[in-house]
């Protein structure tokens, strides 16, 4: 009796294990870790002040940015996907390892393909959301939500939230190389009377805020269109109109030949910031063009340059002229990995000191593979201001950034970041001879699993 009870328990457990094996075959677990020791030197461009020397120190910190992600494949092609991302600084004062962590979910969605008629998905939750390059949106991220990334204002940049809460749907045509794209966002929801800082500006009272997008991607054989328009609005718990930025713009690439890559976007902004007196219209617009050759010889060289404009905005305009950031991302690519946190935390053309407004980049880049598991970069930029204050010189500066990688196994690479900014008369006007060059070291170590 006791045998054939203990055959029985053996076969229950048999059953109840492998209805479990056979759910978890469709579940996935991995992640990555990176670590970042970074150095950087003179970020506010000013000369130390030796009364207070406040201003032009250096700067050291030790970061770790940590993903883990769930992803299922469920029945009646629903998937769904689950990240946790924890950031935070290298500290060794008491208590400050719990203020410095943020632990946070990164991506919590369910996608439902194939809805209703074969090429329609849904995607519902905190996802990603990227039209083309990043130019208008990439990253819910700004610099005036630090809290939402990493514990400190000194390498915002780096953080590895881009996330936004929306619902999207994409419908892909199955007789017409045709995707279309159209999700809403939600940015904002007060329940109180906060003040809020968006890209349209500081809200007082702010309870609704949402975007809206609509993206198209033509592709043929060695071309691809994509056209877009975005829709941003922000009301004040009813007392005022919304404020309401419109951005609709166009993307293309071209690889006329295996070697040689083209591409261009141009974004014009409309709409009126309904809060302000007079209810000025927005007016700014931007053009980013590129290209790209790569030599078939050794080393693999490739040469790059980019031209970037960004409109600003005239003392005597009532419109408003400049060009607002939206929620972009790869901001570095676009300016440089010191200008954009030293000069352009809020987007391109919104400068953080001085009376500029609008920039102006030439970009020019080379890439080297000297060797089958290194990689190096060189890239130098230099910017301009479109508008400046009486006696302000319109030379901001010129940037060099060194990049080398060396991938140590499939998993694990190691890279190395070297960056000098040289400031401009555009800087020494507005600090008053008080300028200095600003540069920066970064050690990476990172792994994926």
């Amino acid at each position: 009796m006791r045998k054939l009870l203990t055959i029985l328990a053996a076969v229950m457990l048999v059953g109840l294990v492998v209805p479990a094996f056979s759910a978890v075959e469709n579940v996935k677990v991995g992640g990555d870790i990176v670590v970042k020791g970074i150095y950087r030197n003179n970020f506010d461009l000013q000369k130390k002040i030796a009364a207070t020397g406040a201003a032009g120190d250096g700067n050291s910190y030790i970061y770790t940015g940590a993903r883990v992600y769930v992803s299922a494949e469920l029945s009646d092609n629903v998937s769904a996907m689950l990240r946790f991302v924890d950031e935070r600084d290298w500290s060794g004062l008491v208590g400050m390892d719990i203020v410095s962590r943020t632990l946070s979910t990164d991506l919590a969605y369910v996608k439902v393909s194939d809805l209703v008629v074969p090429g329609l998905n849904l995607t519902v939750g905190r996802q990603e959301i990227q039209i083309g390059d990043g130019l208008v949106v990439g990253s819910q991220y700004r610099a005036s939500m630090l809290n939402r990334v990493v514990s400190t204002t000194y390498y915002y940049d780096y953080g590895l939230q881009k996330a936004f809460d929306a619902i999207k749907l994409d419908y892909a045509f199955t007789a017409a190389p045709v995707t279309v794209t159209a999700f809403k966002a939600k940015i904002t929801e007060a329940y109180d009377n906060a003040i809020y800082v968006t890209p349209l500006g500081t809200i007082g009272n702010a309870n609704d805020g949402d975007l809206y997008g609509l993206d198209v991607v033509i592709s043929a054989e060695n071309v691809k269109i994509n056209p877009y328009y975005v829709y941003e609005t922000i009301s004040t718990n009813g007392t005022q109109e919304p404020n309401v930025l419109s951005t609709a713009g166009i993307r293309a690439t071209w690889a006329p030949m295996e070697a040689l890559s083209l591409s261009g976007e141009y974004a014009k902004q409309f709409g009126s910031d309904k809060t302000a007196p007079g209810k000025p219209d927005y007016e700014g617009w931007a053009l980013v063009l590129g290209a790209s050759y790569k030599f078939e010889t050794n080393m693999s060289p490739v040469v790059s340059a980019m031209y970037a404009d960004f409109s600003g905005q005239k003392a005597t305009a009532t419109d408003i002229k400049q060009w607002v950031p939206v929620f972009p991302s790869n901001i570095a690519s676009r300016v440089g990995k010191i200008a954009y946190p030293a000069i352009f935390s809020g987007g391109e053309g919104a400068f953080d000191l001085g009376s500029g407004s609008g920039v102006r980049v030439i970009k020019l880049g080379l890439g080297l593979q000297p060797a089958e598991k290194v990689g190096l970069t060189l890239d130098w930029y230099n910017l301009t201001a479109k508008e400046t204050g009486a006696g302000i010189d319109d030379s901001v500066g010129n940037e060099i950034d060194l990049g080398i990688t060396y991938k140590y196994s499939e998993d694990l690479s190691f890279g190395l970041d070297l960056g000098y900014f040289m400031a401009g008369d555009y800087v020494e006007d507005t600090f008053t001879n008080q300028d200095k060059n600003a540069w920066q070291a970064i050690v990476t170590m990172s792994v994926a699993f």
